[in-house]
């Protein structure tokens, strides 16, 4: 059995707003094992990024979020550390490479100050020291010229050039946990396989553990074991990659894999639309969340919350009625 390296045990995440207090991320709980990769998938708004902050702890505390649950980090429960303690865990035990690669990287710095700042910080590395490790991670992540590169500013690289600088920049300290919030985003499809291949490679050498955030279902088939499925807020289907699928049970999952263009079907059948929106988390539905959007949704789904449950091999499912969908999807 694999070392479980994190495991998120009922996070809750609340924000103060002007209407009130909102749950952006409700009761979710997941592990990640090292060597592993677990994709998290669902529309906009569902709280995949604000889950794999929380873990990070990086939203004002004081002043904005405040955390329920626990977080455990090799048995440590992060919600109980210090800012300063958080501070040597951030960067160095536990990475995040953001969405947008141009706004995470300060304009004013090479990206290999970038790089050197977190291997002096965390690692006490003298400057011609730092600096050559930033060369040598540059190469890592497959930037040509790394020796002349190193000097460059964001905005004289290309946006595949400035993922990968965040990439070197998240994997320097040689991090336990990785976690890439669609690290993809923007970029064109040639350079996304490159930066996804880059991952898993990363992931394989270094025995990380890695959270990949996507909406992209092809990557999550390609590169995760295992797939935890959000909905507003809460995780409403988890299992292996094979399983989620071959037998999905969630109408929910069953949607998004619906919505996947066919390579071999027609051009011109209509692609599968979920009905409806992601609701405001200010109006969040009582019963099921996912009741109004969803085709098999009876009177218990709009007055009662289904809990998440596990059909017994494992696959875990928030739903009342995942049996029936499930039979007559086969039908």
């Amino acid at each position: 059995m694999a070392e479980t390296i994190l495991e998120v045990k009922d996070l809750v995440t609340s924000f103060k707003t002007e209407r009130g207090t909102v749950k952006a991320v409700d009761g979710v709980s997941f592990r990640v094992n090292a060597g592993e990769i677990l994709g998290l998938v669902g529309e906009s708004g569902c709280g995949k990024s604000v889950t794999s902050q929380s873990i990070m702890r990086l939203y004002d505390e004081k002043y904005l979020a405040s955390y329920e649950g626990e977080i455990l980090f090799r048995g440590r429960n992060l919600f109980h550390l210090s800012d300063k303690e958080m501070q040597s865990i951030r960067g160095r035990e536990i990475a995040m490479v953001f969405q947008d690669a141009l706004s995470a990287l300060n304009p004013v710095f090479t990206v290999g100050s970038q790089i050197m700042e977190a291997l002096r910080i965390h690692q006490g590395l003298h400057k011609d020291e730092a600096r050559a490790r930033a060369v040598e991670m540059l190469r890592l992540v497959g930037i040509p010229g790394a020796e002349t590169r190193v000097d460059a500013y964001p905005h004289q690289l290309s946006g595949g050039m400035r993922q990968r600088v965040m990439i070197a920049i998240a994997l320097c300290c040689r991090p336990s946990l990785l976690i890439a919030d669609e690290p993809t985003t923007a970029l064109d499809v040639t350079i996304q396989a490159q930066i996804m291949d880059l991952i898993v490679e990363l992931n394989r050498k270094m025995n990380m553990g890695v959270i990949l955030i996507t909406h992209d279902l092809s990557v999550i088939a390609e590169t995760c074991q295992r797939v935890a499925v959000m909905y507003l807020g809460q995780i409403v289907e988890e299992a292996g990659v094979e399983d989620i699928f071959d037998r999905p049970l969630h109408p929910y999952t069953r949607g998004l894999l619906r919505s996947i263009p066919s390579v071999e079907g027609d051009k011109r059948e209509r692609l599968f639309v979920i009905e409806g929106v992601v609701p405001m988390l200010s109006a969040i539905p009582t019963g099921c969340r996912f009741g109004p959007r969803c085709p098999y949704a009876t009177e218990r789904c709009r007055r009662e919350a289904p809990e998440l449950t596990e059909d017994g091999s494992g696959h875990r499912v928030r739903c009342w009625n995942y049996a029936r969908a499930e039979e007559e999807s086969h039908g």
